[in-house]
C-alpha cells in the first residue's frame, strides 16, 4: 500500500511539473495561434504592399517541371515555401515563393530568359496568419526555418494534447475539485456535441 502511494505521489509530481513547464513553454505558440485565429474566422483581407521588377535568368535546356524550378530559385537566390511544379504554358511558368510577411511571385518568360517578379509585403497580422497556415497543403518547403516551423507546430499540437490528458489527470486525484470539474467537463461536452450535431444535421 505504501509502495503504491510513493508510486502515486510520485507521478503527480512529475505530471504537475511537466505539465506547467511544458505549458510555459509552448504558451507563446498557442497565442500566436489565438490570435490569427481572429482574423482567420472573420475573413480578414490582407491589404499588401507590392512591387515589380525584371530580372534576367538563365534557361537550362532540358530542364522540366522541379528541376527547372530549383534552377531559377538558385539563380535568383530565393527560398520559403514554393508554390509551382514548373509547369509551361504558353512558352511561361509561374512559381510563387512564400515567407512570413512576404510572397513573390514569379512569371517566367522561356523564350526571352526573363523573370518578372511581383513582390507582396504583408502587414503584422497577416504574417501571424501566414503562420497559423504553414506549412499549408500542397506547397514545398525549400527553406529551414519553413521546415522547422512545421516541426514546432506539429509540437504545439503535441504538447496541448499532453496539457489536456495531463490536466484531466490532476483534477481527478485532487478530490475537493471533482465535483465543480464534472460539472465544466460534462458541460464542454454537451457544447461540443450539440455545436458539431448542429453543423452536420442542423
Amino acid at each position: 500500500m505504501r509502495k503504491n502511494r510513493i508510486i502515486s505521489q510520485g507521478l503527480y509530481h512529475w505530471t504537475r511539473q511537466l505539465h506547467l513547464y511544458f505549458g510555459v513553454f509552448i504558451s507563446p505558440f498557442i497565442l500566436l495561434f489565438a490570435i490569427s485565429a481572429i482574423p482567420l474566422n472573420h475573413r480578414w483581407q490582407p491589404n499588401p504592399r507590392e512591387h515589380k521588377t525584371s530580372v534576367p535568368v538563365q534557361i537550362t535546356e532540358g530542364l522540366e517541371k522541379m528541376e527547372l524550378v530549383n534552377s531559377i530559385l538558385a539563380q535568383l537566390n530565393l527560398t520559403g515555401e514554393v508554390i509551382g511544379r514548373g509547369q509551361v504554358r504558353n512558352n511561361q511558368t509561374v512559381i510563387r515563393v512564400t515567407r512570413p510577411g512576404k510572397m513573390k511571385i514569379l512569371t517566367v518568360d522561356m523564350l526571352n530568359k526573363k523573370a518578372e517578379i511581383v513582390e507582396r509585403t504583408f502587414g503584422f497580422l497577416d504574417t501571424l496568419r501566414y503562420l497559423h497556415l504553414n506549412p499549408g497543403p500542397h506547397k514545398l518547403p525549400n527553406w529551414f526555418f519553413t521546415r522547422f516551423w512545421g516541426w514546432m507546430a506539429d509540437t504545439t499540437v503535441y504538447v496541448i494534447l499532453f496539457l489536456s490528458l495531463s490536466g484531466i489527470y490532476m483534477w481527478a486525484v485532487i478530490k475537493a475539485e471533482r465535483k465543480v470539474g464534472l460539472i465544466m467537463l460534462a458541460s464542454g461536452c454537451l457544447s461540443f456535441v450539440w455545436i458539431v450535431y448542429a453543423l452536420l444535421y442542423a
